[in-house]
């Protein structure tokens, strides 16, 4: 009996979810470089513009979960021609004048990007073999991760010649066109419609598992350091540093950037290393030492090796935590994506404090040093996430 999910279109299937990767990563992070023209524009505090990137991670915390829901009720396919719309929310921007309004296409987008989360995890597992399943993830978190250092790189150049506002805009074309790519050409493979009543009842045990909720709290610190420094440090860099801009960017950018080119890399070790735990570890105790050094270095080329190493282990970090959940027993193709966001819900639960967080504590301490260094610590929840794990080493 032939496998559809081992056919060769697998390979059209991904192309398209790698486009909607970049999509979701390229819009994910934009605003943070133009933070300083969107605070000029409006004349709002360091703490309100923080919201922008903060209304997307806590509708992505609040969604996932439903979003998860959402796969076994209406299919993968429709799932995630609903979501990339949603993520083309941006396209509506030329015609709002107010901030509220832009935190309101941001919230959308964030809701589309919730859906997405899931819907890609369940789409791959229905398509590829077990053992490529490890890369197959890492090479969708470099479509995330390729779209979020994009987006930072590339906001402030474009946005002096444009503004800001048209270059939100048109990073918003990406996921619509990737949308219109995926009706023509997505297929679902295994997971189908669910004609019966939704039980809430048959996926607690799935929610509540002891390496969900453990899992789960693992994402807590490198969720938060991600969404934080990604959001501050460019402005940080500006003002303390004296960096221009485009400089800042620049930098942050390294970030998404090598955690998009050591994404397959670190798909390749989750499949051939068993060890989850220790690279769990391991990551939870190299984050910390490598946001210092972000904040702290002096010198230009030590600064770059730290956003770096940043990145390199983030990347460690977000394969492993899209894998796991493909090798618990008894989770299918339909139950991963309920899987993948119960354990990524407190993680971005807990981000969406953070750009608040730094702007807010900076407005009132005056330095961002204070802020910036609680949040270089928060990755140690890893440590006890791969600390308590337990499971079954991998079959791949």
């Amino acid at each position: 009996m032939q496998k559809p999910q081992y056919s060769h279109y697998r390979w059209v299937i991904q192309s398209i979810l790698f486009l909607i990767q970049i999509g979701l990563g390229l819009n994910f992070m934009a605003p943070s470089p133009l933070f300083l023209s969107i605070i000029e524009n409006y004349g709002i505090s360091k703490g309100i513009v923080g919201l922008l990137i903060s209304s997307v991670t806590l509708v992505m915390a609040l969604f996932l979960l439903p979003g998860g829901f959402l796969i076994s009720k209406i299919g993968s396919k429709n799932a995630m021609i609903l979501s990339g719309s949603l993520m083309s929310a941006g396209l509506l921007l030329p015609f709002v004048n107010s901030f509220p309004m832009i935190i309101l296409l941001r919230i959308i987008f964030g809701i589309g990007a919730a859906i997405s989360i899931p819907t890609t995890s369940a789409i791959t597992m229905e398509w590829f073999k077990p053992k490529e399943l490890s890369i197959i993830n890492g090479i969708n978190e470099s479509g995330r991760a390729l779209g979020v250092s994009l987006g930072v790189l590339l906001a402030t150049p474009i946005a002096n010649n444009i503004g800001w506002n048209t270059t939100l805009t048109f990073y918003s074309m990406i996921p619509a066109v990737a949308t219109i790519l995926w009706i023509i050409g997505g297929r679902t493979s295994k997971t189908k419609v669910n004609e019966t009543p939704f039980s809430i009842h048959e996926n607690l045990p799935f929610i509540f598992n002891r390496n969900v909720l453990i899992l789960a709290i693992g994402t807590i610190g490198p969720l938060t350091l991600f969404v934080g420094y990604s959001a501050w440090l460019p402005t940080y860099y500006n003002e303390v540093k004296k960096m221009t801009l485009g400089e800042a960017g620049s930098i942050v950018s390294v970030i998404p950037l090598v955690n998009a080119m050591f994404n397959p890399i670190s798909g390749i070790i989750l499949s051939k290393f068993n060890s989850r735990r220790i690279l769990l570890i391991f990551s939870g105790l190299i984050l910390p030492l490598f946001a210092f050094g972000s904040v702290f270095a002096m010198n230009e080329i030590i600064l770059l090796i730290c956003v770096a190493g940043i990145g390199i282990f983030l990347s460690i970090f977000i394969v492993s935590i899209i894998t796991i959940p493909m090798e618990l027993p008894n989770v299918t193709a339909s139950k991963v994506g309920i899987v993948t966001a119960a354990i990524l819900t407190t993680g971005n639960l807990a981000s969406v404090i953070s750009p608040i967080f730094i702007g807010t504590f900076t407005d009132y301490s005056g330095s961002y040093i204070p802020a910036l260094s609680i949040i270089a610590i928060m990755p140690l929840t890893l440590v006890i996430s791969g600390w308590f794990l337990q499971i079954p080493k991998s079959n791949n």
